[in-house]
């Protein structure tokens, strides 16, 4: 793997194939190993695929705190430039759709294309039964720790109930939980950034080819943020799989690296 640096934090990122690169951000407690099945796709298809690890995930940086999208974003420049990349298609899954957006709002000349895989829309609020769920994974983090945390309600989120409903999602997505060190859970300060701007609200700056992919069978809320992005930035596209929830990486691989060449070509 190749290590970027921006300051004191290392982000740890895979680098394989060549061609035109792919940046791939995963999402919130997972890693680079989330995308497995979509890389081949993409690295078959000639092109070079880039995908790190968040801070506070897999074996990049754990902070006591700088959580927010823009801090990601600011690593997802650095591993750019480690990487020696000056523009790439981006796509992000989950809390990665967040980053992306945020990555092409404040640094549109590194985004070429860009691809929103069941995104969080930032400044926006979860859907209560997803928030609970959220609120009890925090408490059960700080009390009992990470692990009991991931694997206890976590791991039974509704987020990802369609899911692990389907064969061998449950099997990639343990590991991964099991590994994640959750540092996020345990920082020593809320993050906190001051602007006078929302995500939402300026989307519509978005000058780049987008396509938006949603699970057919995703949360209600998870269905509102993609069907915001894509009504909201100029001339993208709304992708439905059918039958899918959430975790599309790990149910539609092919629907996702279909959606990102198509997207590219």
């Amino acid at each position: 793997m190749g290590k970027a640096k921006n300051g004191e934090i290392e982000i740890f990122y895979g680098d394989e194939g060549d061609g035109f690169p792919v940046l791939l951000i995963h999402g919130h407690t997972l890693d680079h190993r989330v995308w497995d099945d979509v890389v081949p796709g993409l690295v078959g298809a000639g092109l070079r695929v880039i995908r790190p690890d968040l801070r506070g995930h897999g074996r990049s940086s754990m902070p006591g705190s700088g959580y927010h999208i823009s801090h990601h974003a600011a690593d997802m420049r650095a591993v750019l430039d480690s990487a020696g990349v000056e523009e790439a298609i981006v796509v992000g899954f989950s809390l990665g759709g967040a980053v992306a957006m945020e990555l092409v709002l404040e640094s549109p000349e590194r985004v070429s294309h860009l691809a929103l895989v069941a995104p969080v829309m930032p400044d926006r609020p979860f859907e209560p039964r997803f928030l609970e769920n959220i609120k009890q994974v925090a408490r059960v983090a700080r009390t009992e720790g990470i692990r009991a945390a991931m694997e206890g309600p976590w791991a039974a989120s509704p987020l990802f109930a369609v899911s692990l409903a389907k064969p061998g999602v449950r099997e990639k997505l343990e590991p991964i939980l099991r590994d994640f060190p959750g540092a996020e859970y345990l920082a020593t300060a809320r993050d906190h950034v001051e602007r006078d701007w929302t995500v939402p609200e300026r989307l519509g700056e978005v000058d780049v080819p987008t396509t938006v992919m949603v699970g057919g069978k995703e949360m209600p809320g998870f269905k509102e943020y993609a069907r915001e992005a894509a009504k909201r930035i100029p001339g993208a596209k709304l992708v439905e799989v059918p039958g899918c929830g959430h975790l599309l990486p790990l149910e539609a691989p092919g629907s996702v690296t279909a959606a990102v060449l198509d997207l590219y070509t």
